[in-house]
């Protein structure tokens, strides 16, 4: 015959229990919180570039974003809506070595175009798919690397030669 043997709950296991419980749902708001703060956008400056493709000697004017610091780096283009027309992002860095994209949370296809040092333009990649965490690499040393919406570089015909004019001057809503 089977006896079901009994079992004894200790008293102090079930305090412990319970104050975990109470410690974790304390902890889910606050936790949700930070999330909504890492994906708030950093305040960007924004700039008027220009960039003379290799078979013109007309320069192209854009309308861009700077992300400058490591934040606006990360950042980037994520969550944006469709880019106008000669419109997009520059991001700016301190040094020249090669670079690397993804597109995490960008919705929208990009052709992200790489610069020396000289705003020469050195790699660049077409039409990157929206929403990946590939990684997309430039082919040479970059300090400056232009986002803009897919198929503008073929539009326009940005081709590696092309020219970013340099100095970048800020024009508006520079970040505190």
């Amino acid at each position: 015959m089977w006896r079901l043997a009994e079992v004894q709950v200790d008293a102090s296991l079930f305090a412990r229990l319970r104050h975990l419980v109470v410690v974790f749902l304390i902890l889910i708001p606050t936790s949700a919180h930070a999330t909504d703060e890492v994906m708030l956008a950093p305040d960007f400056a924004t700039a008027q570039i220009r960039l003379t493709p290799t078979d013109s000697s007309i320069p192209i004017a854009f309308s861009v974003r700077l992300a400058v610091t490591p934040s606006q780096h990360a950042y980037g283009l994520m969550f944006s809506p469709p880019l106008p027309a000669k419109s997009g992002m520059l991001f700016l860095f301190e040094d020249m070595k090669p670079r690397t994209f993804w597109m995490k949370n960008t919705p929208i296809p990009l052709d992200i175009l790489f610069f020396d040092d000289n705003g020469g333009l050195v790699s660049l990649i077409l039409n990157a798919k929206p929403n990946t965490l590939t990684l997309r690499h430039s082919r040479a040393a970059a300090r400056y690397v232009l986002e803009i919406g897919g198929g503008e570089a073929s539009r326009l015909n940005i081709k590696v030669g092309s020219r970013l004019h340099l100095p970048i001057v800020i024009t508006g809503n520079e970040p505190q």
